[in-house]
């Protein structure tokens, strides 16, 4: 495993005045809105019919569908040829509550814009409190088994992707699709500030919660709470940090990853890449010191620590994806 570290010397005056500023108002900024549960169309299984943005219909040929009674979203830039090897299954975060943001949507615009060979599909997963995690991830694994097919049939390769709670429903369904030898096997995973354990118990996040601009561990706690319903806090089901890895290595799928040390998660996704290391899974980490929760997606605000990280991403999706 390669893990890049960027020390916080090189976190700019721009990036830390940013951080500065919002501090003050943490955790309200990633709060979902109160009114999303009469705003939105449901699915039966909670899965939220989206809204897709203007700019992204300019920029991108967007097909919605409806699988296993949850909603997708395929992106393909207009800029892209035909021609296509892979596909990007993205989970946007929002905290298990919320669909995908004005964040979000720039963020995979670009990616389709400068991953042209590959097709791009956003999965609107059930969300709580509507839903739980017992009831969602069995929804979902039908949506993958699915998709998956579909794409082993077209000789395309198979890349999860997701962030923060997005990330942990990424990783889940590889752990949970791993485990039965008949399911696709995805070629690579990206993680970007990943939720990995729902337990809110590391003792390393006390020390982060001073520093975080963005999330606290009250939270964090909260959220986790909402997901797990009725499953126990150490369920690889809602904790993947706690499955069965060995599977990753076993099947050869590639994780990698990007985090930020002022980020209350970052203690548990650094425990993740202590295992992996430990078991020989493959894969590239950037570590950036001192930047907070999801930096990657404020990139489109001209904030280079985050235009780095996202081009990162870029590059080793391309590497992973030959």
């Amino acid at each position: 495993m390669q893990i890049e570290t960027c020390p916080i010397s090189q976190r700019t005056w721009l990036m830390h005045t940013l951080q500065t500023f919002i501090r003050p108002f943490k955790p309200s900024l990633v709060k979902p809105p109160s009114n999303l549960e009469k705003k939105l169309e449901w699915s039966k299984t909670g899965s939220p019919r989206l809204s897709i943005p203007r700019p992204v219909k300019r920029k991108c040929v967007v097909t919605e569908r409806l699988v296993e009674d949850v909603w997708l979203y395929d992106l393909d830039h207009k800029s892209s040829t035909p021609k296509k090897n892979g596909r990007i299954l993205y989970f946007c975060g929002g905290g298990f509550q919320a669909p995908p943001s004005s964040q979000h949507w720039s963020f995979v615009v670009e990616l389709s814009r400068r991953l042209p060979h590959l097709h791009l599909t956003i999965i609107s997963y059930p969300l709580a409190p509507r839903t739980t995690a017992s009831t969602a991830i069995p929804a979902l694994l039908k949506v993958y088994h699915e998709i998956s097919s579909q794409s082993q049939r077209a000789s395309e390769d198979l890349h999860m992707c997701g962030d923060s709670s997005g990330g942990n429903i990424a990783l889940t369904l590889t752990l949970h699709a791993l485990s039965t030898k008949s399911e696709v096997t995805p070629k690579s995973i990206m993680l970007i500030s990943p939720v990995v354990d729902c337990s809110n118990s590391n003792p390393d996040m006390k020390e982060v919660n001073t520093v975080d601009p963005v999330l606290s561990t009250g939270y964090t706690g909260d959220v986790a709470i909402k997901w797990r319903g009725d499953v126990s806090p150490s369920d690889p089901t809602i904790s993947p940090v706690e499955g069965e890895l060995s599977l990753l290595q076993d099947r050869n799928v590639m994780v990698n990853g990007i985090i930020g040390t002022w980020d209350v998660l970052a203690p548990d996704t650094i425990r993740l890449m202590d295992r992996l290391k430990e078991i020989g899974v493959e894969g590239k980490w950037w570590v950036g010191e001192g930047q907070m929760h999801c930096f990657p997606l404020a990139w489109r605000y001209g904030l280079s620590d985050s235009v780095k990280a996202k081009d990162w991403i870029i590059d080793v999706l391309k590497q992973s994806s030959k």
